[in-house]
């Protein structure tokens, strides 16, 4: 597939010593080049050998295959865990071991040094001055002790979840590949994509908790030990709380994490209906299926939302438990020792802060988000094991292939010995009791009605259909073209090439046989034009003859062709049989399914299949001696059929021909793009940094100020009670230290029985049960507010998401049609699952995170000024530099997010692309090829994410330096200014400095993380402001009248039609009558389609077109395309039911619905209304989802019909159904006919015939044919001489009046010319041309 690798650049990590794997010095060349210029994806390091994705996917899936052998052995189920942890189980285990050296040594050893140096400044203390700065600057060398060990060791960690995510990430797709067909039909692209973009990013987020679940165990007991030494059983009500508190935030965890899973599973169904309408825009947009489409969407994202709601109010309470845990402990604490007749004391006091500050952020936070993110992760193991075990793509009992030749004669051969099959156990039989044998060089055709089996059988024999009876051995190596053309997003030579090596004789070969040397010399690029995803830029023609081409460029024996003569013109059609198949492909064996019967007489072998058996099958010669009746097997049982006896039918020579795929009509006559934008238009990456407009409109989309204004009051109030009870506590301990000096001071004033006046005052003292009630009263309302700044915090941020989810689906479905050719399915399902995910799940906490650690930073800045005002201009320094810091790590991290995501995208696009050609690529074994792309694209985004992750560490690690310098300044300046400070302020300020230390850095990489995040935000903005169609409804006044269009009258008036500024219709003018049958012809690229373009406006036309007099470019397009039935060339069924595929807006009676699907002869194959239709509408044949096309159009019962060649996919008797409905169901109606085959327009009123979109002809055909020279002429002429006679004879009746126009008859004279000159006009042709 289209594959760009990066630029390589070496990894300076590869070579970095200790010292700069600590600092992180060597990412400095990196944060150099981001402050000069805006970071691209060529400047990202290349990715180290361990962590490449392809060395990974190996030993992964070796392990993996281990393990299911293991597990299948004893009867359990497969264990993703055991696999990972064999993978990085023991490097996961050397990383943390720096962790747990921070962790057990340097944060237990704090609060110990922090007693002693607030007890250095009591007056009685004993402790010297030495001692004094040695106890000080012990309070922060441990912690930078833990600053040191924790970042790097992080960051490790980090590397080692992304292994996990890369491993897991690679076996996903190689199990893509492997899909069997019953498997394809129980996943899609939107839940594989979901475990790409959502599950396996649960390992980046969450795997470093696991860590610290052992060693809280190890800090708990220790602490407990101290605290139970200073304050005795008043210490276990403390330690008490936080045991009752750790099982509520477990239980909460493992709640948030079975609403993960809900999540997961709405999100999955919302990304399946995305991808249809992505898919399918053109046809939601030409039926006029906005509204029902988007009220799908909008109950599925409602369902998703109820789930979301539940989870973040558990993360609301989750927070509040931990955000007024701290104070309620302390609280209970003291009250318990106060209540046991002891005295408070600030040595005491905040020795127990410090320590419940660690042990309430490891237990109350650390863990439980640990338990809450490894329960995430198991639920998304879950639901990759069940992927991951799905069944595969195994050869059938019954089923051999080989490449080697077997047989006495060495040469290519199958055979099926009564072989049967079906697509499920449990399904109908498919095919039933085949026998032959087929080898050497011989040309085979398949034939039979729509659904006979014929794709099913060449599916037999790729092995994607699993045998249940018989035999089935394949000798030789195969080759496959599908009847439904396959192009990836790539250039022409890429898809042609298919990852195999250039061979530029071979090359040419296969493009020459292909008939598309002309077609490449009207793309200005040639074969390296850049198609498109599902090939956007070519016509249908083109994109089958490209997978024709690709099937004819690998080496191979065996050619499966299934009906690829349908989509090309007769000319092209003879040159394929003839050139390529005959020619090109002599000495293979040639498997070829087609409708095309006049082939029948040059192949070597005919196999006639019906209701999935073989009813015929020999020579020519030997079925018409056997007077096999192909009349009655072809087009059914009709009146007609019956009546003749003839061995061979053909509705005309014409070759049956698709026309501009229906899904690219934007782009039928665009075949190439402007030099500049010759590539595939690339994702739109912001630049710079994430700026307040977008804040602004980001809480705007909320759309309730008091709510936000609410919000915000209580983050206020919040922090000013944590801050007042901080405080509060340092008045209380100096207060009740002066009480206790003032007791003293009386006790010692008695002893002395002296009459002196105390010289202390003790009438500032209020009293012990006063300052308790007081911080009782302060702890209640934190807890108050915390609950109030929780829940009016993520009530908002889903309404948030709620409000902008809406507007980008509603901006998305409202785009014109090229802003879908422009952007691949992947880039738009990642704003829908990635970006929408991390800002419904991530961003809301992560702000919230920030939100708070920068309320409780000014709240410590301002306490620890209060309580020494020298610190004042130190803070204010160390502020400066915190920002400075932060600018500087910003401005890279930002650009390198905004890669990241860039580079996610491609992922899902070449799995989406991937899985939609299975066969094929199984087929031409390129399974290789496309697993050593996927992994090439994850290590192209791993090098941004690798680097992005190592960035936020070495923030980390500096703002923690900057942060302990200020922790430096807070103590020492304690000691300069010794005479002058109690004991309750050095504790406060000391200990608030302390919690900074860790706080600061974590929300100042939050904030750094919530700009990142906010790029995601930006990416969906941008899609929630797309430029628009014009509106849907027309403005009163303009609103055409009920019924209209009533006649069906259409009127051009100097119309142009430009893709891309260049002009694909030029100045065309002609009218349509009422009721008037018009055919449009003409080449590839002349513009055919794009005239169906102009009409629905899918591309806004200059000029005038009126319909009905009416002027088009007037009324609103939902009054415009509801007035026009459109019978597609490529019929798309939706996943739902037959009943909403027919009638999404429940307009009409199940009679009415019952009646039209009888009259399209579906009755069989739908047994309810609401019986299930698969994604794509695949279980159903090409040919029956073209008959639901048309009962969708006999439905709407419009004036207007417009068919873009409706019946170039389906057999004859399929195609006999749609012709003769149209002509008596229609009979009244305008209609318009794209077609390449004359026999289906040569009857018409009119022909209208184009040439590089300029009207080059238009009248009667009969008078178009008394243009020698005229194109129309030449084209009538080369069907041969005895088809373009019969042509001109029903021209001229349909003319002179005798023969009406457009009526059932005339496919009777068409069928029985066929009957009576089919085999001599095969011949005859053969010459002719």
């Amino acid at each position: 597939m289209d594959f760009t690798p990066k630029v390589p650049r070496r990894n300076p990590f590869a070579k970095a010593n200790i010292l700069s794997v600590i600092f992180f010095w060597w990412l400095i060349p990196i944060f150099r080049e981001g402050q000069k210029k805006d970071l691209e994806v060529d400047d990202m390091f290349d990715t180290l050998p361990d962590d490449l994705s392809g060395s990974l996917g190996d030993n992964f899936e070796e392990k993996w295959n281990k393990e299911l052998k293991m597990s299948k052995a004893k009867h359990k189920v497969p264990s993703l865990v055991s696999t990972l942890f064999s993978l990085v189980g023991k490097s996961y285990i050397i990383g943390s071991i720096g962790i747990a050296i921070g962790e057990t040594v340097f944060r237990i050893s704090q609060p110990l040094i922090l007693r002693e140096l607030i007890k250095s400044f009591s007056d009685d203390t004993t402790i010297s001055r030495r001692d004094q700065y040695i106890y000080a600057g012990g309070v922060s060398l441990t912690a930078l002790g833990f600053t040191l060990c924790y970042h790097p060791s992080a960051a490790y960690l980090f590397r080692i979840s992304m292994r996990c995510r890369l491993a897991l990430s690679s076996l996903i797709y190689r199990k893509t590949l492997r899909l069997s067909t019953s498997a394809q039909h129980k996943t899609n692209v939107g839940a594989i994509v979901n475990l790409l973009s959502n599950d396996v990013n649960r390992f980046d987020q969450n795997l470093i908790f696991c860590v610290f679940m052992p060693l809280g165990v190890v800090q708990l007991i220790a602490f407990s030990y101290f605290l139970w030494v200073e304050f005795g059983i008043a210490a276990m009500t403390g330690v008490g709380c936080i045991l009752i508190l750790m099982p509520l935030q477990y239980i909460n965890g493992k709640i948030t994490a079975r609403f993960r899973l809900s999540i997961a599973q709405k999100t999955d169904e919302r990304g399946r209906i995305m991808n249809e309408i992505i898919m399918g825009i053109r046809i939601l947009k030409m039926y006029a299926w906005e509204k029902p489409f988007s009220a799908v969407i909008r109950n599925l994202r409602k369902l998703e939302i109820e789930a979301l709601t539940k989870r973040l109010h558990f993360r609301g309470i989750y927070l509040i438990l931990s955000g007024s845990a701290l104070k309620v402990i302390m609280f209970l604490t003291i009250l318990t020792y106060v209540l046991e007749g002891n005295d408070v004391s600030a040595d005491k006091v905040f020795f127990t802060s410090a320590i419940y500050q660690l042990v309430t952020l490891i237990w109350l936070y650390i863990i439980p988000s640990g338990i809450s993110g490894v329960g995430e992760i198991m639920v998304s193991l879950n639901r990759i094991t069940t992927f991951l075990t799905l069944d595969e793509k195994e050869p059938s009992e019954g089923y051999t292939a080989s490449e080697v030749f077997r047989n006495p004669k060495n040469q290519p051969q199958v055979t099926l010995d009564s072989t049967s099959a079906r697509w499920t156990a449990t399904g109908m039989e498919t095919l039933s009791n085949l026998n032959t044998t087929l080898s050497g060089d011989k040309v085979v055709v398949v034939a039979g009605p729509c659904g006979s089996g014929k794709s099913s059988l060449l599916n037999l024999l790729l092995g994607e259909l699993p045998l249940q009876g018989g035999k089935c051995d394949i000798q030789g190596r195969m080759s496959y073209a599908p009847q439904e053309a396959w192009v990836f997003p790539g250039s022409v030579r890429q898809n042609i090439l298919f990852g195999r090596p250039l061979n530029q004789k071979k090359y040419d070969d296969a493009i020459t046989a292909a008939a598309l040397l002309d077609d490449f010399k009207q793309l200005d690029y040639g074969d390296e034009t850049i198609v498109g995803e599902r090939g956007v830029l070519l016509s249908g023609g083109q994109k089958a003859r490209v997978n024709l081409a690709r099937c004819l460029y690998q080496e191979a024996d065996i050619y499966l062709l299934d009906d690829p003569l349908s989509a090309v013109d007769t000319k092209v059609s003879r040159h394929l049989f003839d050139k390529c198949i005959k020619q090109h492909l002599a000495g293979k064996l040639r498997i070829l399914v087609t409708h095309q019967l006049q082939y029948l007489p040059q192949a070597d072998h005919i196999i006639i299949l019906k209701d999935g058996k073989v009813v015929a099958q020999g020579s020519y010669d030997e079925l018409v001696e056997a007077e096999i009746d192909f009349v009655s097997l072809m087009v059914g049982d009709d009146e007609e059929a019956n009546s003749r006896k003839t061995s061979l039918v053909t509705l005309a020579d014409e070759a049956k021909s698709k026309a501009e795929k229906l899904n690219s009509v934007a782009n039928s006559s665009a075949s190439s793009l402007p030099a500049k934008e010759q590539n595939l238009k690339a994702e739109k990456k912001a630049t710079g940094s994430v700026g307040s407009k977008i804040y602004l409109d980001y809480f705007k989309m909320g759309r309730s100020p008091f709510l936000l204004f609410f919000a915000f009051s209580v983050f206020i109030l919040c922090q000013l009670s944590v801050s007042a009870a901080d405080y509060f506590l340092s008045i209380w301990t100096n207060a009740e230290h002066d009480h206790m000096k003032y007791l003293e001071q009386q006790e010692a004033i008695n002893q002395s029985s002296t009459t002196l006046s105390s010289l202390l005052d003790d009438d500032n003292y209020l009293g012990q049960n006063t300052y308790i009630y007081i911080y009782a009263g302060l702890v209640l309302t934190v807890i108050i507010s915390n609950v109030l700044r929780s829940v009016s915090f993520f009530s908002y941020s889903l309404k948030i998401g709620i409000n902008l989810h809406d507007a980008m689906f509603s901006s998305v479905v409202r785009a014109p049609v090229k802003f879908f050719d422009d952007n691949p399915s992947g880039r738009v399902m990642n704003r829908f699952t990635k970006d929408l995910g991390s800002m419904d799940e991530n961003l809301p906490p992560t702000l919230f995170d920030m939100l708070i650690i920068f309320a409780q930073m000014a709240g410590v800045i301002v306490v620890v000024i209060l309580s020494n005002y020298y610190v004042a201009a130190p803070a204010a320094v160390v502020l400066i530099v915190l920002w400075w810091v932060r600018r500087y790590y910003v401005s890279i991290a930002r650009d390198v997010k905004r890669i990241e995501g860039i580079t996610k995208s491609p992922i899902f696009t070449h799995t989406s692309s991937s899985f939609s050609g299975l066969a094929t690529i199984r087929t031409l074994q390129a399974e290789s090829v496309l697993i050593q792309q996927f992994d090439a694209l994850q290590d192209i985004h791993t090098s941004s994410w690798f680097i992005f992750f190592s960035s936020m560490r070495c923030f980390g690690l500096w703002i923690e330096i900057v942060s302990t310098c200020f922790l430096l300044f807070v103590t020492f300046s304690f000691l300069i200014t010794q005479d002058s400070v109690s004991m309750g302020n050095v504790g406060l300020a000391i200990s608030s400095a302390m919690s900074i230390t860790g706080m600061l850095q974590y929300g100042m990489r939050q904030s750094a993380e919530v700009e990142n995040l906010m790029t995601s935000v930006e990416r969906n903005l941008e899609y929630a402001d797309l430029p628009s169609e014009a509106p849907l409804e027309s403005q009163p006044g303009k609103k055409p009248p009920n019924g209209w269009p009533s006649e069906g009258g259409i009127k051009l008036q100097n119309m142009s039609l430009a893709y891309d500024e260049k002009d694909v219709l030029s100045q065309l003018t002609f009218d349509v009558n009422p009721h008037e049958k018009i055919g449009i012809v003409g080449r590839t690229g002349a513009g055919k389609s794009s005239i169906i373009s102009a009409l629905f406006r899918l591309t806004e036309p200059r000029g005038e077109i009126f319909i009905d007099g009416v002027k088009i470019s007037e009324i609103g397009l939902h009054d415009l395309r509801k007035g026009i039935s459109i019978i597609p060339q490529d019929p798309i069924l939706f996943s739902g039911t037959m009943r909403y595929n027919l009638d999404p807006f429940g307009e009409y009676p199940d009679d009415e619905l019952w009646n039209t699907i009888r009259e399209v002869e579906l009755k069989n194959a739908v047994p309810a209304l609401d019986c299930k239709v698969a994604d794509g509408g695949s279980n159903f044949s090409v040919g029956q989802r073209q008959l639901v096309c048309l009962a969708r159009a006999i439905l709407r019962k419009n004036k207007i019909i417009v068919m873009d060649e409706a019946t170039a996919n389906v057999d004859p008797e399929t195609d006999m159904l749609i012709q003769k409905t149209i002509r008596s169901k229609f009979a009244d109606c305008s209609i318009i006919t794209v077609a390449h085959r004359l026999n289906s327009i040569i009857d018409c009123d009119r022909v209208l015939v184009l040439d590089k979109g300029i009207l080059k002809e238009y009248d009667h055909p009969h008078i178009l044919l008394q243009m020698p020279n005229g194109i129309f002429t030449g084209m009538v002429n080369t069907t041969g001489r005895s088809s373009s006679a019969l042509l001109k004879r029903i021209a001229a009746e349909t003319y002179n009046g005798r023969r009406s126009s457009f009526q059932v008859d005339t496919l009777s004279i068409l069928s029985a010319f066929a009957e009576e000159n089919g085999v001599n006009d095969s011949g005859e042709k053969q010459g002719g041309d």
